[in-house]
């Protein structure tokens, strides 16, 4: 089986994981900003892994564009998120990222890291009015996947883990040879 891992990575979580998955497999990992899609239709399987910002995941464009292209190849996504992992969040990421022809493609979430200060301008204004908002919630209405962020905040945090790897991997190997 041949594969190759596309990536979009912002703070480093997806790439992280990217990694993980090419030392199980072998397959290559490229930068979704750097993939061109006649090198990508030549493999039997494509895993495309980004982050979430506001529900999207990045990199997905490429996927959306290329599709067609990628008729009959087995499919899979990744995202990573400061949450841990929850089903409405990869139900929410089902739902605003893979639909029409994505939507039977499998999705995962890992979550991936968190650092405030870290971030460009735009994502750490916006980070820290969402926990401005979870400060005002009542305690009792916080879901267990918003309270991360309430504990990081200016805290450097890496929640990576090859654990959650286990359902990717579990299915890329169930599509193909032995890796």
């Amino acid at each position: 089986m041949s594969g190759i891992i596309l990536c979009r990575s912002k703070y480093g979580a997806s790439a992280k994981y990217a990694e993980w998955i090419s030392q199980e497999t072998g397959f290559k990992v490229i930068d979704t900003k750097k993939a061109d899609i006649k090198e990508v239709e030549k493999y039997d399987t494509i895993i495309l892994g980004g982050g979430v910002y506001a529900s999207a995941i990045a990199g997905i464009a490429f996927l959306k564009k290329n599709i067609g292209a990628l008729k009959g190849k087995n499919i899979c996504v990744y995202s990573c998120g400061a949450a841990p992992y929850d089903d409405e969040i990869l139900q929410t990421l089902k739902d605003h990222n893979l639909k029409g022809e994505l939507a039977d493609i499998p999705c995962f979430y890992f979550q991936g890291m968190w650092d405030l200060n870290g971030m460009k301008f735009g994502d750490r204004a916006m980070c820290k009015l969402y926990i401005k908002m979870l400060d005002k919630k009542d305690p009792s209405e916080i879901k267990s996947w918003e309270r991360p962020f309430l504990e990081a905040k200016d805290k450097k945090c890496d929640w990576t883990d090859k654990k959650y790897l286990a359902p990717l991997l579990e299915l890329i190997r169930s599509k193909g040879e032995e890796i």
